[in-house]
């Protein structure tokens, strides 16, 4: 149940309490009535009737109504009883309702909202404060390797940890899956420092969660909270800091400090700039030939996203990559450069493909193989030329949801390929399990293997198991004749790179294919290769 709908059920039980309550008053006040009434017409039938004096029938209507008096008493009395039953039970559900609306079922702690209250508070009173963030560090594998009943368990243990060596008069809370917030009521920045690193150093050492000993670390941001914030401006500083402590290494803690808050401006202004620029259409396929190592004919493209900004410039993907990642825009991006891809290439001859690189966190939307077959349907592109690039970081999001959206893919005639092979977490024993048609071997092997009989060796090992596997291998980097007789020799089948041609517009790809007949065979131009091969910058692909 999300934070909206707890809030609805306050306003509903409250409502109800008082109407409940309203009801109440109304039926004591009749009762009170009653009950007076009753004295005034006692006063005149008693006494009478322990005389034994009998009452003109003219006053038989006096009897009725106390007989009647009587009987709206009773009623009155139970019906009172009823209500105040049933607003002391209303009244328990409203407490019910309230701390579930602001407090986390996991836990037990403040959820989101409730810290979110309590930094409101401390800002309109003034009062001085100390913002924590907590991250465990590697909490998404004790999840992965023991399930989630036991990511809840230890969920719960660091939460104890938390509120035990929380300074007094703090609001600890869970905002997040793996992430709680503390709002140390003090603006003692040593007092706030010692109890950051005590919690590093109690994160540092192994949980036990019945049989299982669990493994994390924790990583905290610090952040003072100023009487001129507004909003959750706090918050976002903290997550500054949080995110200098991860990138320091984990394990730690940072505060918040002018060089970060430079830092969050410009992230915050570059953020603002691609989701601008998404919507305005700057962010446009540039295309790098894939070429077929034994003929060296064109066989396909790669597409790589570039970012025409109005005020930036011509940017590549290292300089935006990290930041659309972050805040969930690569999705979008993705999308849009994929689907201008397309569309340039849908009319180019019918022998190449079109590869297109997939981020590891679009992988956790269920929904990204409908979205990429909806691409191909709307621009017509034939699935069998479409190849999507998976990195080995994507298999550990959620391999069994990894799988089934490749499979579904697979099953339309798109081909996967899994890129930078060698450099994250798939091992060569893996590789035969792995759902890839094609492995293509990180650029940082292939640019050193002429120079080290090592990577040499590494190659050599991945080409010939793909061999075995029919696992076609593709080598990407390629800067040189040497390098491309070297890796021919060892069987990769397809090569990328500055010897064949850097990423170009797709205007560019269009005249190459007039010159060549539209056949699109050979390689591109010498003259689209502009930057010599010492002088190409490392990339972040997308």
């Amino acid at each position: 149940m999300d934070n909206h709908q707890k809030v609805n059920d306050v306003k509903r039980v409250t409502s109800k309490a008082a109407r409940l309550a309203a009801s109440h008053v109304i039926t004591s006040c009749a009762t009170l009535a009653a009950i007076l009434m009753f004295v005034g017409l006692g006063s005149q039938i008693i006494p009478s009737a322990i005389a034994g004096i009998q009452l003109p029938e003219s006053s038989a209507s006096l009897k009725t109504a106390f007989i009647l008096n009587i009987a709206i008493i009773l009623f009155g009395w139970r019906r009172s009883k009823d209500l105040r039953d049933a607003l002391n039970a209303h009244e328990r559900a409203e407490r019910d309702a309230h701390r579930n609306a602001n407090t986390d079922p996991t836990t037990g702690l403040a959820n989101r909202r409730e810290l979110l209250r309590t930094l409101a508070e401390k800002l309109e009173c003034r009062s001085p404060g100390i913002l924590l963030l907590l991250d465990l560090d590697h909490f998404k594998r004790v999840n992965d390797l023991h399930g989630h009943s036991t990511g809840d368990q230890l969920l719960c243990a660091v939460a104890e940890v938390v509120k035990a060596s929380a300074p007094a008069g703090s609001c600890c809370a869970r905002i997040g899956g793996d992430e709680f917030a503390i709002i140390v009521d003090s603006s003692d920045k040593a007092r706030a420092e010692n109890f950051a690193a005590g919690l590093v150093e109690r994160l540092g050492t192994p949980f036990d969660i019945g049989n299982i000993r669990a493994h994390v670390s924790g990583s905290v941001g610090l952040a003072v909270i100023d009487k001129s914030d507004k909003g959750d401006e706090a918050l976002r500083r903290c997550d500054t800091a949080l995110y200098a402590a991860k990138r320091a290494g984990r394990n730690g803690f940072a505060w918040f400090d002018q060089e970060l808050e430079l830092e969050l401006s410009d992230r915050l202004k570059l953020e603002e700039d691609i989701r601008c620029g998404i919507e305005a259409g700057e962010f446009v396929p540039f295309f790098q030939p894939l070429i077929d190592l034994s003929t060296r004919d064109l066989v396909g493209f790669e597409a790589l996203a570039r970012w025409r900004s109005p005020t930036r410039g011509l940017l590549e993907p290292a300089t935006f990559m990290d930041t659309a990642e972050t805040t969930g825009l690569i999705g979008p991006l993705t999308i849009s450069v994929m689907q201008q891809a397309l569309e340039e290439a849908r009319n180019w001859p019918q022998h190449l493909k079109i590869a297109v690189n997939v981020s590891p966190v679009q992988f956790r939307d269920r929904t990204l193989a409908q979205q990429l077959l909806k691409v191909l349907a709307a621009t017509g592109f034939p699935a069998s030329r479409f190849e999507i690039e998976i990195t080995e970081a994507s298999l550990l999001e959620d391999r069994e949801q990894v799988t089934t959206i490749i499979h579904s893919l697979q099953n339309v005639g798109v081909s996967i390929c899994l890129q930078d092979f060698g450099t994250g977490y798939a091992s060569l024993a893996q590789l035969h399990t792995l759902p890839v048609d094609r492995v293509k071997i990180d650029k940082s092997f292939i640019n050193t293997m002429v120079k080290s009989g090592r990577t040499d060796a590494i190659v050599d090992t991945i080409a010939a198991l793909g061999h075995k596997l029919n696992v076609p291998i593709t080598a990407e980097g390629v800067e040189s004749e040497q390098i491309r007789s070297e890796i021919s020799k060892l069987g990769c089948s397809e090569a990328q790179g500055w010897l064949f041609g850097r990423a170009v517009s797709a205007a560019t790809v269009n005249t190459f294919l007039q010159m060549k007949g539209g056949t699109g065979d050979g390689a591109l131009p010498g003259a689209d290769n502009v930057l010599p091969p010492q002088a190409i910058p490392e990339r972040k692909r997308m």
